[in-house]
């Protein structure tokens, strides 16, 4: 899975659910799949598959999946098997377990990063190239200023 998205992993794209922005739990939820989460969860998490907490998604309580995209905010702990993925919208405050992390320019982390059973940590530094959300365009089609 080098220098791939993890959001391009999803283990059965036809079988993911997705938790919407309006959308409040207080409880914990958990499944053997991939799930997106763009409401508010107040609990646990574990999903075995992908867990994508999207820019409205929060999670407070401890999240475990198989690999995990950040770009909302989590405040407590992360359980990872494999990669997680912070973007630059991503919003960690608490403890990272992880075997490998992508940390995009622009997230915000408070808190520690530890992996499996003492093996060696693989981070990843990346900037996101995806479209502007203030103009609709990519980064590299925008007009340089002055232009």
């Amino acid at each position: 899975m080098e220098n791939t998205r993890i959001s391009e992993s999803f283990t059965d794209p036809g079988n993911k659910s997705t938790l919407r922005g309006t959308t409040r739990i207080t409880g914990n939820i958990s499944g053997p799949g991939d799930l997106e989460l763009d409401g508010e969860l107040v609990g646990d998490i574990v999903i075995d598959g992908l867990l994508v907490i999207a820019e409205k998604g929060s999670v407070q309580g401890k999240a475990s999946a198989g690999n995990m995209v950040l770009a909302g905010r989590v405040q407590g702990k992360i359980m990872v098997r494999d990669r997680i993925e912070v973007r630059s919208s991503g919003r960690m405050e608490g403890n990272i377990i992880c075997q490998k992390i992508a940390i995009a320019e622009g997230a915000f982390m408070d808190g520690e990063v530890h992996t499996h059973k003492g093996k060696p940590l693989s981070p990843e530094y990346f900037t996101e190239k995806r479209k502007d959300l203030r103009n609709g365009q990519s980064p590299d089609m925008a007009e340089a200023p002055g232009k």
